[in-house]
């Protein structure tokens, strides 16, 4: 606090020279302050802005000496702020199921796709305050934040009112925001079943269907398929998530590809493979591959015959059943990936080896054409060459890429168990990498790792 007196009068100004105080000393009765002193005392004192003459003049007609009073306010600064959008859709739409409380899952919580229609507002732009500048009570300006403008949104599916302030889809479909960019693109919808009917589905897009899956039938997708009712005997392949809310009767004839993760009710008699992870509420008799994890989460989430394997790993509450059914639990590099690293290890170093041969052909080429004082550029066989090259070098980059990603498989593999939060019936069989166990005694709350090669059991009580 800053004090000044000079043994009558104090004036105190606070630290953030906002305020500030007056104390007049105790006089004799015949005696008293003038008002003109009192402010000129003020002044002295640097007290130059936001005085209440009000106050001083009632200190003085009613003797209020001997205690501090406030006197003068400085003017607050009022910081501005930056334009900003309200959203009329959810930029993050849920992709994971509820857990209800009785331990079932609710898979029409997943929420996958966006919807908005034509003419829908999308987002609204709240422009930026310019803040208020502020001034201390010595007079001294203390200057506002300034509140900055953003750049209007981009992307496509939508236009921007003349006053830019208001986005309105121009057509319906999904809506997404991607690396800060609004995309609104069609959607196929199906307001019954996919049957002979509808015939197969191929879309270049979102696919959802809010009937049945007749058995049969295909459907294919570059991005997500949602189905609210049950998938019989179908085929359903998706360059992204899938979302079976009913579940998937496969009947022995059903395949699941995904490249994302799949979400379903139940899985029976199918055969599955994703690139993602794998949420379900139970699978029976069906052969499931995910890259990523499985995990069988709901109160009686069980996994019973057929064979499992989860890259990162394997939770369910529970795995077999009292008829002891064969079940395959498989955790940690799967034999498929092993077996296309070593095939693509082979490929790019064939590859390399033949554009080594091709460039050291060319470089032949262009030799002799110089020695001969001729242009080679146009020569069929060095052109013949060079697209061979080109070839090559192609498939090098394919199939490097699909090796990068097959070792990041590998590398999420490290560590991978087997988890069982109720119970391990017998006839069970857990592989862990190269190592495997058959169970041959119900167990409760245990958990397979891997140790010094071998598959062990350990007790989840413990942990």
């Amino acid at each position: 606090m800053e004090n000044k007196s000079a043994g009558g009068p104090v004036v105190r100004i606070s630290h953030d020279q906002m305020e500030a105080y007056l104390l007049l000393p105790m006089v004799n009765f015949d005696q008293t302050y003038k008002f003109e002193e009192v402010m000129d005392l003020l002044d002295k004192n640097g007290v130059r802005f936001g005085v209440d003459k009000k106050v001083i003049d009632n200190m003085i007609s009613n003797r209020i000496f001997g205690r501090e009073v406030l006197v003068a306010h400085g003017e607050p600064v009022e910081d501005g702020h930056d334009g900003y959008y309200n959203f009329g859709f959810d930029c993050n739409p849920n992709k994971k199921p509820v857990i209800r409380d009785d331990g079932s899952v609710d898979y029409w919580s997943v929420h996958a796709i966006e919807t908005v229609e034509e003419g829908q507002v999308i987002a609204t732009y709240v422009e930026p305050v310019p803040g208020k500048n502020g001034m201390t009570v010595k007079g001294t300006p203390v200057t506002a934040k300034r509140g900055r403008p953003i750049s209007p949104l981009l992307g496509r599916g939508f236009e921007r009112s003349e006053d830019g302030l208001t986005y309105k889809a121009t057509i319906s479909g999904k809506i997404e925001m991607q690396n800060n960019r609004i995309l609104i693109v069609p959607i196929y919808e199906i307001f019954g079943d996919v049957d002979v009917n509808t015939g197969n589905i191929d879309f270049k897009g979102d696919v959802v269907i809010h009937g049945n899956i007749k058995p049969g039938a295909s459907v294919r997708s570059t991005a997500s398929i949602t189905v609210d009712g049950i998938s019989e005997g179908c085929n359903l392949e998706a360059g992204k998530d899938i979302i079976l809310r009913g579940g998937m009767i496969g009947g022995d004839k059903a395949h699941l590809k995904v490249k994302g993760n799949l979400y379903a009710k139940f899985i029976e008699y199918t055969h599955v493979e994703a690139d993602g992870f794998i949420e379900a509420d139970s699978a029976m008799n069906s052969t499931i591959i995910s890259y990523d994890k499985v995990i069988f989460a709901a109160g009686h989430a069980s996994v019973i015959g057929g064979a499992i394997y989860g890259c990162a790993g394997i939770e369910a509450n529970n795995f077999g059943n009292e008829s002891e059914v064969k079940t395959e639990v498989n955790v940690g590099i799967h034999k498929k990936i092993r077996q296309r690293i070593f095939q693509l290890q082979n490929l790019i170093e064939e590859d390399q080896i033949l554009v080594d041969k091709i460039n050291s052909g060319i470089r032949q080429y262009d030799e002799i054409s110089k020695e001969k004082g001729l242009n080679a550029a146009s020569d069929e066989k060095r052109v013949a060459l060079l697209r061979a090259r080109i070839a090559r070098q192609a498939e090098i980059s394919k199939n490097s890429q699909e090796l990068e990603w097959l070792n990041s498989i590998v590398e999420r593999s490290q560590g991978a168990t087997v988890k069982v939060e109720r119970d391990v019936y017998p006839n069970v069989e857990v592989r862990i990498n190269d190592a495997k166990v058959l169970n041959r005694h119900k167990q409760s709350k245990v958990e397979f790792i891997e140790q010094h090669g071998k598959v062990v059991m350990l007790s989840l009580l413990d942990q």
